[in-house]
């Protein structure tokens, strides 16, 4: 799996336009083919950071979306950011649950081999 996320730094006077911009894109991109999911997040101690985050079944289902016409919207959001935009594309080779904090909190040990 493959996890993107791209925070952007909205100017005050774009705020509104970037996160109208990132919502409309949320549904049309789960029903991807290989969309895991995707997410908007607002920072609580800064309101103006707005992070999207996406999980993608394969490199080519990310990159199918990434030379798709909503990635236009990004770039274009990207280029409005009043600071650098944090871009990352995370390989997953493992996901665990709770049982991670059960076994950490009976002390022994972490349960991820």
């Amino acid at each position: 799996m493959i996890v993107f996320s791209l925070s952007i730094f909205a100017p005050d006077d774009r705020r509104a336009d970037i996160l109208d911009s990132f919502a409309a894109l949320l549904e049309p991109t789960r029903v991807e083919v290989g969309c895991v999911a995707c997410h908007l997040y607002i920072d609580s101690e800064d309101p103006n950071a707005i992070t999207l985050i996406e999980e993608w079944a394969s490199q080519s289902a990310l990159d199918r979306h990434l030379a798709s016409d909503a990635c236009k919207t990004l770039v274009a959001a990207m280029e409005l950011s009043v600071r650098a935009p944090p871009i990352r594309f995370d390989r997953v080779a493992e996901r665990a649950g709770i049982e991670v904090i059960e076994a950490a909190r009976l002390d022994r040990g972490s349960s991820l081999p």
